[in-house]
Formats: structure tokens, C-alpha cells, sequence
């Protein structure tokens, strides 16, 4: 694990990047303020990416952490992007506010408790 204070935002939020650039993350304790997108990835089981005048290949695709939640999303915008994100090294994790992340080589690899997590790479994004 990290030291999630290395990785501190505004409003007690924490946030970084994939070391390869494509996923970013945010765990915070407002709605809508956890969870990660990828600029290349699949569309998400339940996500809903018909968003006019947006394609879904011009979408970032991703998931939303509620606890014990995971909600699939397409993004048209940065919704988890922080401020000078620095890289969460892969084969480290990350927890803050109740939920641990995983920087993997494969993908990141998030959980928000009660069984509930995700999977998300440029070749995967699934979640129970």
C-alpha cells in the first residue's frame, strides 16, 4: 500500500493516473466523486454511452464507487482527473475513505466493499 496523502486533492480526495496514462482515478466522499475512466477501454456492461453529439468511441468509458456500488459510465468529460496526477506504480494499492485500489500491470483494479468492485483496462471493463 501507499501512502494515500502522496496522492492528496482538493475536498479530502485522493487521485492518480495509470502508469501507462490511460486510466485516472478519484476516491472521495461526496456522490459522483470516487471511482475511475480510461480514455481507451471497452463500453461497460450497463453503461450508457448514447450521448448526443458524442460517440461512444469519442467517450472515455469507466465506473463510478459508491459503497458497497459500482455503477458503469460513459464520460464525455474528465470526471476523475486531479491536478498534476502523479502514477500509482503498478503492483501497489491505494485506500482511502473505505475503498482500496490496485495498480496492476493487467488493469486497475478497484473495490468498493460488499463484494463490489471493478476491472478496468484497454482491453477490459467489467464489474460486480
Amino acid at each position: 500500500p501507499v501512502d494515500p496523502a502522496r496522492y492528496a486533492a482538493v475536498n479530502d480526495e485522493v487521485g492518480w493516473k495509470s502508469p501507462s496514462g490511460n486510466v485516472y482515478c478519484k476516491l472521495g466522499s461526496t456522490a459522483f466523486s470516487s471511482g475511475c475512466q480510461a480514455t481507451d477501454a471497452p463500453v461497460p456492461d450497463g453503461a450508457d454511452c448514447d450521448k448526443p453529439p458524442f460517440s461512444a468511441d469519442e467517450m472515455s468509458k469507466g465506473f463510478f464507487l459508491d459503497p458497497g456500488k459500482v455503477t458503469p459510465m460513459c464520460f464525455n468529460q474528465g470526471a476523475f482527473g486531479v491536478e498534476n496526477a502523479q502514477s500509482l506504480d503498478y503492483n501497489t494499492s491505494i485506500s482511502h475513505l473505505g475503498y482500496t485500489c490496485y495498480s496492476r500491470l493487467e488493469a486497475m483494479v478497484c473495490d468498493a466493499g460488499s463484494g463490489h468492485g471493478f476491472v478496468l483496462s484497454m482491453q477490459q471493463a467489467t464489474s460486480n
